[in-house]
């Protein structure tokens, strides 16, 4: 009875691979025979994926001189593809390191791209990586798709979600990130044009976007980086308070109640200008420029805000 399953055996083994494997050796040797069954396992499976990436590679129409008709070739390296059905059926890390190799480059690329001044490029090589190696995981060669088609998406969308949360010092609206980098594209297209830096009046007609949405952008960026205040050269001990029972320092403090009680009742953009004047300390021309208005003009909407601003302090301003 043994011998004859071992027959039936050798004799499945033989049609299945098309080589002579002998009788007498498969009953002979126990270890041997579950050893080549093992090699014959894998062949199998390894013709099973080759079928399988012959019938789902991505093909291209080519026209042939000689034929009426259409002909199709495949789009990717046909081993290659046969490395992504063999991953993706058994996820084998022998087959994930040919394949992280044969991409790393292309990651790299990607990596320095999207590189901006003040991040490691090291660390968003690592990113692109990272993102390669879930874009190998994720990937189903049963959808025709070529690879690159599918990892380019998930790796500049992982890039950009590196920036938004690791690439500034404070955490900013969602809509800052969006805006950032076509403003610096509207910004470089019209400097080109222009032959000088464009205004924000400018850059936000380009883009199609309301004035507001790229000045609160511009305050923005300024959180990319920080910097230490000792580092300014200011000590930190200059900056604490000391008692100040002077009727100087009382009137200083109800001056602020009133200046906050006033600015809540101006619109933003009233708020906005007399933060640039008076806080900020712009002059009149530059605020002119970021507005895209005459400097007269600036001058009369500080004097208006200024004027709201009276009726809540007890002396003039």
């Amino acid at each position: 009875m043994v011998h004859t399953e071992d027959a039936r055996f050798a004799r499945l083994t033989r049609a299945s691979v098309g080589r002579h494997v002998p009788v007498t050796s498969v009953v002979a040797h126990p270890s041997t025979r579950r050893r080549r069954a093992t090699c014959t396992l894998d062949r199998l499976i390894a013709a099973r994926h080759r079928a399988r990436a012959a019938l789902t590679v991505p093909r291209v129409q080519v026209a042939r001189r000689w034929l009426a008709a259409r002909a199709a070739r495949p789009a990717v390296d046909l081993e290659l593809w046969t490395r992504h059905v063999a991953y993706a059926d058994r996820h084998d890390p022998r087959d994930l390191g040919v394949l992280v190799e044969r991409y790393s480059d292309f990651a790299t690329a990607t990596a320095r791209r999207h590189y901006r001044h003040g991040e490691p490029v090291d660390d968003l090589v690592q990113v692109s990586h990272e993102a390669l190696m879930l874009a190998l995981h994720r990937f189903d060669p049963g959808r025709r798709t070529p690879f690159l088609a599918y990892a380019a998406p998930t790796i500049v969308g992982t890039l950009r979600r590196h920036f938004r949360d690791a690439g500034w010092a404070l955490r900013v609206p969602r809509e800052v990130h969006e805006l950032a980098r076509p403003q610096r594209d509207a910004v470089d297209l019209l400097s080109q044009d222009l032959g000088r830096s464009p205004t924000l009046a400018e850059v936000a007609d380009l883009m199609g976007v309301p004035l507001e949405r790229l000045v609160a952008v511009e305050q923005a960026r300024r959180a990319r980086s920080t910097a230490s205040i000792d580092g300014l050269g200011v000590t930190t001990t200059a900056l604490v308070g000391a008692d100040d029972s002077s009727a100087a320092g009382t009137a200083g403090v109800e001056n602020r109640m009133a200046l906050h009680r006033g600015l809540a009742q101006l619109d933003d953009a009233d708020v906005r200008l007399l933060t640039w004047y008076y806080f900020e300390e712009q002059t009149q021309s530059q605020i002119a420029q970021r507005l895209g208005v005459s400097q007269m003009q600036v001058s009369r909407l500080l004097a208006r805000a200024v004027q709201q601003l009276r009726p809540f302090f007890s002396s003039s301003l």
